[in-house]
């Protein structure tokens, strides 16, 4: 009774109790920036001008129409607008528990939904107001519900729910679609689940199609693109094999410890497997979970770049279950796994920054560009779309009008722009001063021509650089 009352109530009230407070604590320490005010501003508007918009953006809309109900009731503040991701987060890390206590051991679920609570890599998710924490707690849901699946093949209810999760799983991130072929290869290659549920998946399937096809010809348009043009993201090294799990260990010293960890139980497996010629079930679907995308977007990435450490973070979620499951297997007797799962969690929690640092300044980029304007000067933004974070600090309220923001910015004499073409010459003729607010221009204007005018055209040139990306330049004549 004393154990079942730790591991129904007393873990899973600590592990909700310690994620609440590590992550709620700092919400709101650090500047809306990168692209939150991007996810702020389209999820105030109407959903004729967010589906207009959503036809060139590579996310799908639930993520917007949530946040869109929310900041009704709760505003735009940085803490507002933060606490769903971490209400997703703090989910998460309770249904990462469940999975590996239900599925695997007690003390599988501990470690792993330990490991979660203290990664910097998701700790910092959950103090942005972006999809990436809702995309993380669906994905650790759907997996819960497929596992469930396999093991009570019919129980309608986990059909029904896991195509209800599916669906908002793939309608939250475009990636979602990679959990869809993590069960679906599962279903094919272990042979007791295609026996159990493979009729059913592929029915279940068919639902998400019916379901989707409303919002088919987006993904496809942004599929063609991406394919055609590329993405941002920049192809990956053979070194981020290795980086990439250093992302989610924190440390290279936990992502060596770790490494071995599952190392250890692969030749275990190996050695024992020769011997009984048995293997798990659940194990195969974990170790599908993580393997398969991880190697399939890394290749995929020498096409199109997608192994990206924002993309990718559904696959954190069954490292953290396999390492937790490692443990476990390698360490059957209580007095080598204490030590050793203490080991491994303190290794998380001693390298654990609760209030991490999006290593963006533009609340103070923004006061020092309004401070060298004054009245008189006239101001130029590039790239472009870094107006919308320029516009969440200078002046709320222009950020609240969705088709006057631009306007109102204008007449401020504040011009965001992406190449020298947009500049308005006979306006800088006159101007006695010139504030250019830059974060990687280089990006949309190559060859810096932007600044290179404003150099050539005024006599004075004062930089004043912003931790840790955000350069504000002062042109006097």
């Amino acid at each position: 009774m004393r154990k079942r009352t730790v591991e129904f109530l007393l873990f899973p009230l600590f592990l909700i109790i310690l994620n609440f407070i590590l992550k709620i604590i700092w919400l709101d320490s650090r500047d809306i920036a990168m692209d939150e005010p991007f996810s702020i501003f389209y999820a105030q508007v109407g959903f004729s001008d967010l589906f207009d918009m959503l036809k060139t953006e590579n996310n799908p809309p639930l993520h917007f129409i949530f946040l869109h109900y929310w900041i009704r009731f709760f505003g735009i503040s940085a803490f507002a607008v933060r606490v769903p991701s971490v209400l997703f987060s703090i989910a998460s890390a309770f249904t990462i528990y469940q999975i590996g206590r239900k599925f695997f051991s007690f003390r599988s679920g501990v470690i792993a939904s330990l490991l979660f609570t203290f990664s910097n890599y998701h700790q910092l998710f959950a103090h942005e107001a972006r999809v990436y924490p809702l995309f993380a707690l669906l994905s650790t849901l759907s997996m819960f519900l497929f596992l469930s699946m396999i093991r009570d093949s019919f129980n309608k209810r986990y059909f029904f729910l896991l195509i209800l999760v599916n669906i908002l799983l793939i309608y939250s991130h475009f990636f979602g679609f990679f959990i869809l072929l993590i069960q679906f290869v599962c279903c094919i290659w272990i042979t007791m689940v295609r026996k159990g549920i493979l009729k059913k998946y592929c029915w279940h399937l068919v639902a998400l199609f019916i379901l989707y096809l409303p919002y088919m010809s987006f993904l496809l348009s942004r599929f063609w693109v991406s394919a055609s043009y590329g993405t941002w993201v920049s192809m990956p090294l053979i070194s981020d094999l290795y980086t990439m799990v250093w992302r989610f260990s924190n440390t290279p010293v936990a992502t060596v410890v770790f490494l071995g960890i599952l190392m250890l139980s692969l030749v275990r497996f190996i050695v024992e497997k020769r011997k009984t010629n048995s293997y798990d079930v659940n194990t195969k679907v974990l170790v599908t979970w993580f393997f398969l995308p991880y190697l399939l977007m890394f290749l995929i990435s020498f096409k199109v770049p997608v192994f990206f450490d924002r993309y990718v973070i559904f696959i954190s979620l069954g490292y953290y279950l396999l390492i937790g499951v490692a443990i476990s297997y390698l360490c059957p007797s209580k007095k080598l796994f204490i030590p050793v799962a203490f080991i491994a969690v303190c290794i998380m929690l001693m390298t654990f920054h609760p209030n991490i640092d999006n290593k963006r300044r533009i609340k103070d980029a923004v006061e020092k560009v309004k401070e060298l304007k004054g009245n008189d000067g006239v101001v130029y933004i590039c790239p472009a779309w870094l107006d919308l974070g320029f516009t969440y600090y200078y002046n709320r309220v222009y950020f609240e009008q969705f088709r006057e923001y631009r306007e109102k910015l204008k007449s401020d004499n504040i011009f965001p722009v992406n190449d020298v073409r947009q500049v308005d010459t006979t306006l800088i003729r006159s101007a006695g001063k010139v504030v250019y607010f830059e974060e990687w221009a280089t990006v949309v204007d190559k060859e810096n021509r932007i600044c290179r005018m404003f150099e050539e055209r005024f006599r004075n040139h004062r930089v004043y650089r912003i931790y840790e990306s955000f350069r504000v330049h002062e042109f006097t004549r």
